[in-house]
């Protein structure tokens, strides 16, 4: 049966309020122990209560017991009367002398026949315990609800945060215990749901935007092969078709990319030579001026990916270094990593909204890779499979 919902703070408050009283229950008795025994140096109140006993007549005066005497100088103990003699007791005030491994207390006061009359109290050392123990005691009784209490109240959290964790990630809902963790839940849930909903939107946008892209990309090639079974076209036409051609290749493949991209599916990606893409990446951008060196491209790195996708990321790279740098690309292939770097323009006429550095995270992030991107001195681009 699930536990009455709660608040946290109220929680808290109830099991360390009951801690507080019983800390302040267990301290009283120990006061009152204290205080019973004179060990806080309450001894002036007992000598004050053995002075109004002896002037209201209950005591027999002198009056001598062990570690007390209650009488005249003349017939005080001598092992007391050498301390009082040496000193100057005030009337009314209580002295404190610590003699013969042990604590004297002496109060000085009128009698009822005018003499002088003095109440001792004797504390011998050994016969008086220390405090120290007593509250080393407390403290250790005082550690053990202590350590069950915030014991029992980090296993809720802990147990709450887990079924909050769990809830959230198989999308079960469990009632929380906690109010607190109650609305983290529905937070959590709610935007999780806005951000599946978002991609599901994405993802539909995507493959509509593909779809109306392979539309009219179709006629466009069904009308150029139309175009290229008539006899008398003239000759300047065909560097036109040519022109019109490649294009609709590379809006094939832009469409083909955005679809991959938004549903990336593991399946489709087949091992390819990474060094044979680079090389036809590095010619097909000459005809634009961009010089692309390839340092290691001996090696043959093998990796899971989809050509489209590789080839659009290798695409958005070059499109960065003409429109933000300078000089040639830097590529360096390892069996681990490549490495993309150039100069970086000083001026800073070109800008862009960065849409090609989060195709390239995008893509990166589909074959599973990680991307570094830095641009401080040159912008380098750096990719670990």
């Amino acid at each position: 049966m699930a536990n009455k919902q709660q608040n946290i703070t109220r929680y808290l408050s109830l099991r360390l309020g009951l801690l507080f009283v019983l800390f302040v229950l267990v301290w009283t008795e120990v006061a009152r122990w204290v205080y019973q025994h004179a060990w806080d140096d309450t001894t002036e109140f007992y000598l004050h209560q053995d002075l109004e006993m002896a002037l209201s007549g209950q005591l027999m005066l002198p009056y001598a017991i062990d570690g007390k005497y209650i009488g005249k100088l003349s017939h005080m103990p001598s092992f007391y009367r050498n301390t009082v003699e040496n000193n100057d007791i005030p009337y009314a005030h209580t002295a404190l002398f610590d003699i013969q491994l042990g604590d004297l207390y002496v109060l000085k006061e009128h009698s009822a026949d005018g003499d002088t009359l003095y109440v001792v109290h004797y504390f011998a050392k050994a016969e008086s315990p220390s405090l120290i123990p007593f509250f080393l005691i407390l403290a250790a009784t005082m550690l053990l609800p202590l350590g069950f209490v915030i014991w029992r109240i980090c296993a809720s959290v802990s147990k709450e945060a887990d079924n909050l964790i769990n809830g959230v990630t198989n999308n079960e809902a469990k009632p929380a215990r906690f109010a607190e963790f109650q609305q983290l839940a529905t937070i959590l849930k709610t935007a999780q749901y806005a951000q599946q909903h978002a991609l599901e939107q994405e993802r539909l946008f995507a493959a509509f935007l593909s779809h109306e892209i392979r539309t009219p990309l179709t006629k466009i090639s069904h009308s150029m092969s139309r175009i290229e079974q008539v006899d008398d076209l003239p000759f300047e036409a065909l560097d036109v078709l040519d022109t019109l051609e490649e294009s609709q290749k590379e809006l094939s493949k832009i469409a083909e990319a955005i679809l991959l991209l938004s549903r990336p599916n593991v399946e489709q990606l087949q091992p390819h030579d990474l060094s044979d893409i680079l090389e036809g990446w590095r010619g097909s951008w000459l005809k634009y001026e961009l010089e692309i060196s390839i340092n290691g491209r001996d090696e043959h790195i093998v990796q899971a990916i989809h050509p489209t996708l590789f080839t659009l990321l290798l695409t958005q790279i070059a499109k960065n270094a003409l429109q933000h740098g300078c000089g040639p690309i830097d590529v360096t292939v390892t069996c681990s990593s490549l490495r993309f770097e150039n100069d970086i323009r000083d001026d800073n006429s070109t800008k862009g909204h960065g849409l090609g550095s989060k195709i390239i995270k995008q893509v990166c992030d589909c074959f599973g890779w990680e991307v570094k991107q830095s641009s401080q001195r040159r912008y380098v681009i750096e990719i670990n499979f």
